[in-house]
């Protein structure tokens, strides 16, 4: 493959694009690119067919596009497409598009101007989907007369919690970062070209951790908006690769933050936003009972210690604080006030990388009920999946200090049994001056 004979010397910009197949989207994004705003002379198109040839379709427009065009290929795959792009851009700006992502007129000058600004951000746009706005909206398109945007920013719901939680909403079909930084976290990771998806959440969160989660490097702007062409897709499949993508994703980055995903965010935005929300909480909530002594293992010893080890060949699992006075031995904790490590990690328990039976008990001193009710119920299942049984521990302390800190604890322990007894039996013994222990099993 080759460019289109333009000079690249005074290019700016370089603009990804992977593309498998639906020649009839790219054809549409590549005319949406030739008439921006931004001077053609300042930036390039790479598109990288992934697993396919260039379609002879495409030759009129190659012949006449304003802008330095050039076409490679890969191996099947949008995260091996992306790297080949990025490896082969002119420029240290770089924005990453998809092949059904049609532009407005001064998408590439507006992303330009926000990375002059601030050269070190990622610049996070968002997405309209045209195929929702009707026939009429579709064929004026088709017929090149561009795209009304009707849809109200206050609609957007990414906006309300991409300040707090900025990577969940690194979507690669608009996202514009420095390449030295896309190089330094090591581009895209093939592992998930098996399937569609989880690719671009994925370097998203390394950027993120590469900044040491500092949010001010991620830049939301809802407005920034390009518009998705409808094409044909086998929803079924998509959903189960999707599915699959982030099961990968929760598996390499073992941790709080990435634990909760499990939805498909292009159709779940609500509930992602929501998601997103949660983990914010739940940060602020560890933080809190770090400071002020809460959810420790410490006035619980007595109680607890008699529970473990009762399997030499097993060990326990607890959440709690201060759980380095219990030792390592046939142990693994979640004690969010110590570093991570193999046997220590940061999670909340609703997805763990753990098979079925692998703990004689698990335990939870209070964490349990600063959990949010759909996370309460997967810890509960969840744990009851790889330990026999689970121990919760309800501190007469969490009550009588947590809502002043602002925490807002379950404090109904006989709602908490009737909830879950239609699975559970739930028995409690009481632990003078501490509080209630729960001990939950399988009904059956």
């Amino acid at each position: 493959m080759g460019d289109s004979g333009k000079d690249p010397g005074e290019i700016v910009l370089s603009v990804v694009i992977p593309s498998y197949y639906n020649v009839q989207c790219l054809e549409l994004v590549l005319q949406s690119l030739a008439v921006q705003t931004m001077p053609a002379e300042k930036f390039e198109v790479i598109v990288v067919y992934n697993g396919c040839e260039p379609p002879a379709r495409l030759a009129e427009l190659r012949a006449n596009t304003p802008y330095l065009l050039r076409e490679l290929t890969s191996p099947k795959g949008w995260s091996a497409a992306r790297n080949a792009g990025i490896l082969a851009a002119n420029c240290e700006r770089l924005l990453l598009l998809d092949n059904d992502s049609l532009c407005p007129p001064d998408l590439l000058e507006r992303h330009w101007n926000l990375a002059e600004k601030d050269p070190s951000s990622v610049v996070m746009g968002g997405r309209g989907e045209l195929g929702v706005q009707g026939w009429a909206a579709l064929h004026t398109v088709m017929t090149g007369k561009g795209v009304v945007d009707t849809i109200p920013v206050e609609h957007d719901v990414r906006a309300r919690s991409a300040p707090s939680e900025p990577w969940m909403y690194g979507f690669t079909n608009n996202f514009g970062l420095s390449r030295a930084d896309a190089l330094a976290v090591g581009m895209f990771d093939v592992d998930f070209d098996a399937r569609w998806g989880g690719e671009d959440l994925d370097i998203a969160y390394r950027l993120y951790r590469h900044f040491d989660r500092d949010r001010s490097r991620f830049h939301y702007e809802p407005t920034l908006r390009v518009w998705h062409v409808p094409h044909y897709r086998n929803l079924r499949k998509a959903f189960g690769d999707h599915f699959a993508s982030l099961a990968l994703l929760r598996d390499k980055h073992r941790h709080y933050e990435v634990e909760l995903i499990a939805g498909l965010p292009e159709v779940l935005a609500g509930s992602l936003a929501d998601i997103a929300e949660r983990v914010t909480e739940y940060r602020r909530v560890m933080a809190v009972c770090a400071d002020a002594g809460l959810c420790s293992i410490k006035p619980w010893r007595a109680a607890v210690d008699p529970l473990r080890e009762q399997d030499p060949q097993r060990p326990d699992l607890v959440i709690a604080y201060d759980t380095e006075q219990l030792g390592t031995q046939r142990l693994v904790t979640f004690d969010y006030g110590r570093g991570t490590d193999a046997t220590n990690l940061h999670l909340l328990g609703a997805d763990v990388p753990f098979s079925e039976g692998t703990f004689r008990a698990a335990f939870s001193v209070d964490f349990w009920r600063l959990l949010r009710m759909p996370d309460l119920l997967a810890f509960v299942t969840t744990a009851l999946i790889v330990a026999d049984e689970l121990f919760l521990a309800a501190s007469e302390d969490l009550i009588a200090r947590g809502p002043a800190l602002g925490l807002d604890p379950l404090v109904d322990l006989r709602y908490f049994a009737e909830l879950v007894e239609p699975v559970y039996h739930v028995t409690s013994q009481q632990v003078a001056g501490v509080g209630t222990l729960l001990r939950v099993v399988p009904a059956t």
